[in-house]
């Protein structure tokens, strides 16, 4: 069998509903990697909730975090890195939509970066940051950004995609499934990045054919990657888009490690 990179979204696809890995994953996952597979996570989360997953998989491939802003190798210097980052100033311009809009929450995020425009706790996705010693202002942000997140209530969520769009044309505002209801938010990066040119970037570096891609998904953010892959897999629990999209569907979903059973099936681990 040819190698095979392996592309995984995390949050409902390689984690379960409790956001953790499951034994039969970690043991599919690292049974991969020593077959001489590529495990590549490719994740909307920033690496700062992200690498644990990494360590605890003990992998060996860059990583994708941002939905494909940013490919890395966590706790090393690799001369492949890539990042597609926000300047300081556009970051800083986004803040003026608090002006016309209720947002209650703005964080800008980079690699190894976290900066909040006011202390908060119990916010989905971030770890507490109750007394922050800087901000996210012209003070505080001394590091080009790769997002800024803006969390909101629910009915505010079309006007303000409609209003990046309209100022900031050259950005992508995007959010997907988990961030819905109370815990709404609304993420942007530069345009031109995306999972499936993450991955390619990736599959081209250790001479991978496209044909040899398989992946993973559940939700809209993942719909580049499974039309891009050799071999889109839809979890059982994914968008109907997905579904749609995928080459085959998990005979299980996320919360009974389905994807750790597809793959070992498909890779006859």
């Amino acid at each position: 069998m040819n190698q095979k990179l392996i592309a995984l979204d995390l949050d409902g696809t390689t984690l379960n509903q409790a956001g953790t890995l499951s034994p039969q994953t970690i043991a599919t996952l690292q049974a991969a990697q020593t077959a001489g597979h590529l495990v590549v996570i490719a994740t909307g989360r920033p690496d700062s909730i992200s690498e644990h997953f990494y360590d605890e998989l003990g992998l060996t491939a860059p990583m994708i975090n941002f939905n494909g802003a940013l490919i890395h190798k966590p706790h090393q210097h690799w001369g492949g890195e890539r990042q597609v980052a926000l300047t300081t100033q556009t970051a800083l311009a986004l803040k003026s939509l608090k002006t016309q809009f209720d947002i209650e929450l703005m964080v800008a995020e980079g690699k190894q970066l976290l900066l909040a425009d006011h202390g908060y706790v119990n916010m989905p996705f971030l770890p507490d940051l109750p007394d922050p010693q800087s901000l996210f202002d012209a003070d505080g942000l001394t590091q080009a950004p790769i997002s800024v997140t803006m969390f909101i209530r629910e009915h505010t969520l079309t006007a303000l995609q409609q209003a990046v769009a309209q100022h900031f044309p050259s950005l992508t505002p995007k959010t997907w499934g988990a961030w819905s209801g109370e815990h709404t938010a609304l993420e942007v990066t530069e345009g031109n990045t995306s999972k499936s040119q993450a991955v390619a970037y990736v599959a081209g570096l250790y001479g991978i054919d496209q044909a040899d891609v398989i992946a993973f998904g559940d939700d809209l953010n993942d719909l580049d990657l499974i039309d891009y892959a050799g071999v889109g897999v839809a979890m059982k629990n994914a968008r109907p888009e997905i579904l749609q999209a995928a080459n085959a569907v998990t005979a299980f979903d996320n919360e009974n490690s389905g994807m750790a059973d597809y793959l070992a099936d498909y890779l006859a681990l």
